[in-house]
């Protein structure tokens, strides 16, 4: 009788742990919302980091493999991204990504200027999925902005906050852009035209027609972040300055100059 007794616990302990098992099994699965795409919004973004991921030989091989960008999605204006090294897990491969984002916020300098919300690092893909809701990805390419002008009276004026474009810039004949201030509130449009992979001409219009500008663009892929830097005139024939990609102190002590 003890002996049945003990083959029936030992039976009901190895169908709790099996239940157990593919009860995880089926919350590490629902934990992905989707596999990555090659021509994912994000990708498009940071083609360097698209290299890393899709086509080189090194990387593509990493047993874990994970991008992390400052969220929600209009802070995703900058990457990092990590690939097993000896025998990393998945979860330092993540850390090791995180890490290195939150760095590279800090040595930009900081975002109140432009942002209205709180800008942090995030794990976005892991191992070839997402594990954010893919609605929550970016879907066109976001940076801070700072416009540098100088009014009909030769004062500097300067407006901070948000562009919101089309991720393939530099492929696109023609890209349009919108900026919000740092209150979220819709201020400008124009429209980026390409004429070489990394130069071109740009309008734009402000505050609801009172104030615009043209001139040329130029995407800079170097430190401290990839960027735009446009240079132009004003409707009054005052020079203006926009910088996409930088936060403010940063654009400011680089190009704020006019």
């Amino acid at each position: 009788m003890v002996r049945i007794l003990l083959l029936a616990i030992a039976a009901l302990a190895t169908l709790a742990t099996t239940f157990s098992t593919g009860a995880w099994a089926q919350s590490a699965a629902t934990s992905s919302y989707g596999k990555a795409e090659r021509r994912d919004p994000v990708f498009l973004r940071f083609p360097e980091m698209a290299k890393r991921f899709w086509e080189d030989t090194e990387t593509m091989a990493a047993s874990h493999k994970s991008v992390a960008v400052p969220m929600p999605r209009q802070c995703a204006f900058t990457y990092a991204d990590a690939y097993t090294k000896n025998q990393m897990s998945e979860r330092e491969v993540q850390d090791t990504a995180v890490s290195a984002c939150k760095q590279k916020l800090v040595q930009l300098g900081p975002l109140g200027e432009n942002y209205p919300v709180d800008c942090q690092c995030k794990i976005v893909i892991s191992d070839g999925a997402y594990v954010v809701p893919r609605d929550t990805m970016p879907d066109q390419a976001y940076g801070p902005v700072s416009i540098f002008y100088r009014d009909n009276s030769g004062n500097i004026a300067r407006l901070n906050g948000v562009a919101k474009y089309g991720a393939l810039i530099a492929h696109d004949r023609s890209v349009t852009f919108s900026i919000e201030n740092q209150k979220a509130e819709p201020v400008c449009e124009g429209t980026f035209t390409n004429d070489t992979v990394a130069t071109g001409r740009f309008s734009l219009l402000c505050f609801n027609g009172k104030f615009g500008g043209n001139g040329t663009y130029e995407t800079k892929t170097t430190a401290p972040n990839d960027h735009i830097i446009a240079r132009g005139s004003t409707r009054g024939g005052q020079p203006v300055v926009m910088v996409i990609g930088l936060p403010a102190q940063l654009a400011a002590s680089t190009y704020g100059g006019i």
